[in-house]
Parts: structure tokens; C-alpha cells; sequence
């Protein structure tokens, strides 16, 4: 099962389905002849899209010419020449003498070869999910699986796990074990093949600026990681890597035979196999987004459970306390409307958060605004305005509203109430929903030069609305208090209206003026 030369990876092509090499798909994605990688989960997809353009570019910039549409024999005499001594073993998903390299699979100590442990039969048991609580996946549930589910287990778990337990460290691309390693890309096609070649010609510029910044990497350092023998007690430095180099994180081994992978085993180590920890993540990734909001400094953007928040893809957008990458930013020749594509697995302590992704439409009108804007543009004030205008309709008109109708209209109300805050949650998740998805589609069409009294007003009235639709739903959802059911949607209006017109007297003044 050598990756250079067998056909072990499915795709589509205008043939139909069929498998290709390594070589075969890099080639493919150059001259578009593959429309779409198969058997890839969605969690799977931003992971083998990273893993093959960090790939292309290591082979590129060391051959100089940063085209990526390369013949078949080209890559894979490449792809051979990066794995130098270890030559096909490299490439290869199984290879029985364990003090040889395999496919993201480092060369063991022979004191190391007993004490390898059953780690997984199948490649849903191998891949980083924890649990599958939040995605419509059951571990371990794969029967008789294809060697190409278990190369893309190998290649989520070891590029994109954090911190499992003792002995089982994450990769140095993440702020800490409990971290998560977010991919954010600018793209012009959500095709793969065009998004490829264009994320690999814009990791020339993003290669460039890694090698003139602070962090000691080599230009001709290491790139495939597992090729170095770990005993488990010593870490690679920097200094002896290439920019793009691509990371393990666990020590573990595949077996199995010449046509079928049985089984996969691993061990401990006592150290990461990156020495990056102090720097929290910041190690010049191309697709991670810079947080700055922190008071202890710059780090690696670790998103929360609430996923790719409008809040949050206003801050990448705007710079507001991110900085962004070269590929979270447009190509200076690209025409048309363009999207900002954002993953991440959210982890938590031993659980596994959820899976968030979203995929935003960015206007060819509005990108040519956007990338040019300063942090005291008035558009970029008024959108982070506009967020805490929604929070405000949230916290002070909506909120008392729904426990006014929750809890019966009484005197006072307990907004610690738990069974409130449980109902509360549903409906508060409700109005984000609605207003977020509203919130980009709005801010694209406002007019430039922009009026931002009217656009204020505008917008506040938009979440007025939402407001308005979430309080009629939770007044026909809410459990009902039969003897006080009138009593509490007067009391409930009369709570909404009165914090509207406290906290938002524009909408009023606007009202009289329509009026008169």
C-alpha cells in the first residue's frame, strides 16, 4: 500500500469514480481532471486539503517554480526525493519493521516494539473524534474499510489532535492541548481543485514572510515529520524544520498486509514531538487565524463551543483584534464575488464540542471595500456597533420578555431561575440564528458613502423584528400558566416595548416622525 504508486485514493472524474496515487491526485487537482475527493467526512475535508497543499508547496518551493499543475511523474519523483533515505517506506501505510518509517508513522526504538498497544480495528476508532455526541458518526462502526479511510484517520489524528490523556500530546499548530486547530481560507471556488492550486500559489508569499519573521525554521529543514526515530522523550526544535512541515503528534504504528489494514496500535511518549509550547500556538500556520484580545498577548484563535459566531467572523474580517494570514485574504488578481471558509472541531476536556463550519459569501462589491477599510472606517465601526446592538436586544428587551411569559408575570423576576434559563437557552439561540443570518447580508448592502444614523436605524429595526418573531414563538411554545396566561403577554408586551423604547429611542422618535 504505497502511496506513491498504488491507486488507493477514490475521486471523481468525468470518467466516473476511480482511484488514484498520491502523485495521480496532486496532478489531478493541477490540470482539474479531478472534480472531487470521495470518502473524505466533512470533518475530514479542511484536514487532506491542508495536508496536500503544505505538501505541493514544500515540493515546490524546493523545485522553484511555484506552478502547481505538474505531471504525475513529477510529484511523485518529488514526493520521493522529500522522503530522501526512507524512500518508499515513507509513502507506505504498513511497513512491518517497526525501526523503519511508515506513512505518518515514525520509526521506533526496538525497546518501544512491545510495548505498542491496540488502539483501533477501524479507521472511525483511529480519527480524533472523541465521541459522537454532536455528529451523526458512530465509532468503530466500519466493516471491512478501504485503506483510504484508514489514511484519512491517520492524517485527522495526526495533524489535528490536541491533548488525550497521559502520555498523548497534541500538535504545536494549536494554543494548548486543549486548543483546536481552526482552517480559515479565502476562497474564489469552493470547488477542491481550484482551491488547491489557489491556496498553493499564495503559500509562496505566506513561505516568504515565515522565513524573514522571528521563528528559526529552515529553509531546507525536515517537512515530513515522521521520517526521525522517537523514543518518546525527545522533541524536534524549530530549527530543524521547514516552514511547512507536516506534524505527528503520536507514536503509532498500522498493520496489516499487502491489501488490507487489520488493526492500529500506539504508546506513549513523555514529551510533544514539537518543542513549541510557549508559544501558544504561533508558529506561522497559514490557515490560523492570530488572536490578539487577550490580555497575556498574541495567540493561536481557539474557537469556543458557539462555533463561527458573526461576532467572531466580523473580528476575522475586520481585523478587530485577529490578525489574518495571507490566505485569509483575497488574491490581488481575483475577480467576482469570493467566501470565507472556516472550520474547526471544537474539543473540550476528553469530549469532542462539535464540529462548526461555515462558508460566508463575500460580494465582488463588497470585497473590493472590505480589504481596504481601517480599524476607524466608519463601516467597520458601525459592524461592531451592530453586534452589540444585538446583544442589547438580546440582554435587555427580549430577555425579560420571555421570563415574564415563562414565569407567569410575577412581581419580580428570577432570572436565575433554572428551568427559565433552560427554556431561555432555545430562544436566545433562536434570535442569534436570525440575526446573524441577516447581519452580512445587510452589512453588504449598505451604500457607500454610508449615512450611519440611518443605517443604525435600520439595522436596529431589523432585530426589533427578530425579537418581535422569537417572542411570539415562545408564547405559543412555553409551558402555560392557565389562570395568569393573559395576564402574562400583557405583562410580557408591556416588559418588551417599554426596554425598547428605554434602550433603543431611536425606533420611537422614528415611529412618532412616520406617524406625523
Amino acid at each position: 500500500m504505497n502511496l506513491l504508486t498504488d491507486p488507493l485514493i477514490p475521486v471523481f472524474t468525468s470518467q466516473g469514480r476511480e482511484y488514484r496515487s498520491l502523485p495521480g491526485l496532486l496532478a489531478g487537482l493541477g490540470d482539474d481532471s479531478v472534480q472531487r475527493i470521495d470518502g473524505l467526512q466533512r470533518h475530514q475535508e479542511d484536514t487532506f486539503h491542508v495536508f496536500l497543499c503544505y505538501l505541493a508547496g514544500a515540493v515546490l518551493a524546493r523545485d522553484g517554480d511555484w506552478n502547481p499543475v505538474r505531471s504525475e511523474d513529477f510529484w511523485r519523483e518529488s514526493l520521493h526525493l522529500l522522503a530522501g533515505e526512507a524512500g518508499d517506506d515513507a509513502w507506505s501505510l504498513v511497513v512491518d519493521d517497526l525501526s523503519k518509517p511508515a506513512f505518518m508513522q515514525p520509526p521506533l526504538p526496538k525497546a518501544d516494539h512491545d510495548r505498542l498497544k491496540l488502539l483501533a480495528k477501524t479507521p472511525d476508532a483511529l480519527d480524533l473524534l472523541q465521541t459522537a455526541k454532536n455528529h451523526d458518526v458512530k465509532q468503530a462502526r466500519a466493516e471491512q474499510p478501504e485503506p483510504f479511510e484508514w489514511l484519512y484517520a491517520l492524517i485527522s489524528l495526526q495533524t489535528m489532535s490536541g491533548f488525550l490523556g497521559s502520555g498523548k500530546y497534541g500538535i504545536a499548530r494549536m494554543n494548548g492541548g486543549h486548543g483546536n486547530r481552526p482552517v480559515v481560507e479565502m476562497v474564489r471556488s469552493r470547488e477542491q481543485a481550484p482551491r488547491w492550486r489557489d491556496a498553493v500559489l499564495r503559500l509562496q508569499d505566506h513561505r516568504h514572510q515565515v522565513l524573514d519573521g522571528s521563528i528559526p525554521f529552515r529553509e531546507d529543514g525536515l517537512v515530513l515529520v515522521w521520517l526521525r526515530t522517537w523514543d518518546g522523550k525527545a522533541s524536534l526544535d524549530l530549527s530543524e524544520l521547514d516552514p511547512f512541515f507536516l506534524e505527528i503528534c503520536r507514536r503509532l504504528r498500522l498493520y496489516g498486509n499487502n491489501d488490507h489494514i487489520e488493526s492500529a496500535a500506539d504508546t506513549t511518549s513523555k514529551v510533544p514531538r514539537i518543542a513549541a509550547k510557549e508559544l501558544k500556538g504561533l508558529i506561522k500556520d497559514a490557515w490560523l487565524p492570530v488572536d490578539l484580545s487577550g490580555k497575556e498577548g498574541a495567540k493561536a484563535l481557539t474557537v469556543s463551543a458557539n462555533g463561527w459566531t458573526a461576532d467572531l467572523m466580523r473580528r476575522i474580517l475586520f481585523q478587530d483584534t485577529i490578525r489574518r494570514t495571507r490566505l485569509q485574504e483575497p488574491g490581488e488578481d481575483w475577480q467576482g464575488d469570493t467566501w470565507l471558509l472556516a472550520s474547526v472541531l471544537v474539543r473540550g476536556q476528553g469530549t469532542t464540542d462539535g464540529f462548526h463550519e461555515r462558508h460566508l459569501p463575500i460580494p465582488a462589491h463588497a470585497k473590493r471595500r472590505l480589504f481596504k477599510l481601517q480599524q476607524d472606517d466608519p463601516l467597520a465601526i458601525l459592524a461592531r456597533e451592530s453586534i452589540e446592538l444585538a446583544g442589547l436586544m438580546r440582554n435587555r428587551v427580549l430577555k425579560p420578555a420571555v421570563f415574564a411569559i415563562m414565569q407567569g408575570a410575577p412581581e419580580k423576576l428570577a432570572f436565575d431561575d433554572d428551568t427559565a434559563n433552560a427554556w431561555w437557552k432555545r430562544f436566545t439561540a433562536r434570535f442569534e440564528t436570525l440575526w446573524s443570518d441577516d447581519y452580512f447580508p445587510w452589512l453588504w448592502s449598505l451604500p457607500d458613502p454610508l449615512d450611519k444614523d440611518q443605517a443604525r436605524l435600520d439595522w436596529t429595526d431589523r432585530i426589533k423584528r427578530h425579537a418581535e418573531t422569537v417572542l411570539q414563538e415562545a408564547e405559543q411554545a412555553l409551558p402555560r400558566h392557565t389562570g395568569r396566561l393573559w395576564h402574562a403577554r400583557v405583562a410580557a408586551g408591556r416588559a418588551f416595548y417599554g426596554a425598547l423604547h428605554k434602550h433603543f429611542p431611536d425606533l420611537k422618535e422614528a415611529r412618532h416622525e412616520h406617524i406625523a
